[in-house]
This record gives C-alpha cells, sequence and structure tokens, in this order.
C-alpha cells in the first residue's frame, strides 16, 4: 500500500475517533463534519492504493468509490434535520450492491458458504424482531427492510468469499452495523447503541477498502 494510503488511513482513523467521541457525548455539530470525513478519507485512500498487480482492477476500484460515495450521501441524509429513513436506506442499499458488484469476481465456494451459514443461523433470532417492529411503520417499510436484509446480507457473505481476512471482518462488521441500527430504530434502543454503530461500521467501510490492497 503506498504511503498516501497509509496516511489517508490514518487520519481516516483519527477522524473517526471524533465521531465516536461525539456520538458517546451527544455533539451533535462535531458528529456532522467528523462522520462524513471518515468516509472522505476512505476515498482518497481508495484512489491512492496502487491496482492492477495481481488483485483488484481499476474497474472494481472505481465501483468501491462509487459504494463509499452512495455510504456518504446516506450519511448525510441520515444526518440532516429533517432525515428521511428511505432515502438513506435506498442510500446504503446502493452501496451494498456495489461492494457485492465489486467483490463477486473474487468470491469463492468455502468462506462465503461458511458465512452464509452464520448470517442465517443469527438471522432466526434477530430478523422476525425486526420486521415486526418495522410493520408498525407500514408495509412498505416492511418490505424495504426485508429487501436491505438481503441485500446486506448477501454482501456479508461475498466479503467473505474473498477469503481475505480483513474484507471477511469488514463485512461482517458493516452487517452488524446495520443489524444494531435496524434494532434500535425498529425494536429498542440498546446500551451503547448509537456509538457501536458508528464505530462497526467505520471498521468495516476500513475493511471492504483495504481489499483494493490485498
Amino acid at each position: 500500500m503506498t504511503t498516501t494510503a497509509v496516511v489517508l488511513l490514518a487520519i481516516a482513523g483519527g477522524f473517526a475517533l471524533v465521531d465516536w467521541w461525539s456520538v458517546f457525548t451527544d455533539k451533535l455539530g462535531v458528529e456532522f463534519l467528523a462522520k462524513p470525513a471518515v468516509v472522505i478519507c476512505l476515498i482518497g485512500m481508495a484512489l491512492a492504493i496502487e491496482v492492477d498487480a495481481g488483485g483488484a482492477s481499476n474497474v472494481q476500484r472505481g465501483i468501491i468509490i462509487a459504494a463509499l460515495g452512495a455510504s456518504l450521501v446516506g450519511d448525510v441524509v441520515l444526518m440532516t434535520p429533517d432525515a428521511r429513513f428511505e432515502a438513506g436506506l435506498t442510500a446504503f442499499l446502493v452501496a451494498h450492491l456495489l461492494y457485492i458488484a465489486a467483490l463477486a469476481p473474487d468470491f469463492t465456494i468455502g468462506p462465503g458458504l461458511a458465512a452464509g451459514i452464520l448470517i442465517v443461523g443469527l438471522g432466526f433470532g434477530i430478523v422476525p424482531q425486526l420486521l415486526a417492529g418495522a410493520e408498525e411503520h407500514g408495509r412498505m417499510i416492511v418490505i424495504a427492510v426485508a429487501a436491505y436484509i438481503v441485500v446486506v446480507s448477501s454482501m456479508g457473505v461475498v466479503a467473505a468469499g474473498t477469503a481475505v481476512a480483513v474484507t471477511g471482518i469488514g463485512g461482517a462488521l458493516f452487517v452488524m452495523s446495520d443489524a444494531l441500527l435496524g434494532w434500535g430504530r425498529f425494536v429498542g434502543p440498546t446500551t451503547g447503541g448509537r456509538v457501536l454503530v458508528h464505530v462497526t461500521y467505520h471498521l468495516g467501510q476500513a475493511g471492504l477498502v483495504l481489499w483494493l490492497a490485498a
């Protein structure tokens, strides 16, 4: 990985720490700046990583950058005072689909199957409650949440299927972040829930971007 990419990863980590602190202390003004800054740094990092050396292609890098861009839109939409959950959900749905498109060419069945079995097993304890809570917001929200669960779970499976440890972990953390966010919205708050959502989200994004350097 290039020096520039390492520096940008370190800066992203610094902004992430500031963001986590701002969420923990309810400093919304700081959060509004720090959270998008993390993703912006990761975009710069993705641009700085050298590819086409037996690993990812420039096309795959472009798709991952597009996924980060969609995530950035989702971050901004969900942080605005009049945030619409549906718009943020759509932005992140696009991000996950883009990650799937970028990582799918490197998918291997063994790790992917193991991740799929694990996700399905965990889903039996989480998904029914999420969908039951979503029913209070209308049938369309239930359909949207169900579709999102399928897509984000698929992303986690594909990330694991790359057989790159940091990417598999990143995908799992991104799935965990979305699960925590959905649980807090549709089921009920958990201790430290918002902080955990941000921590797992940022670490997950970083893990997925680091696939470019594998």
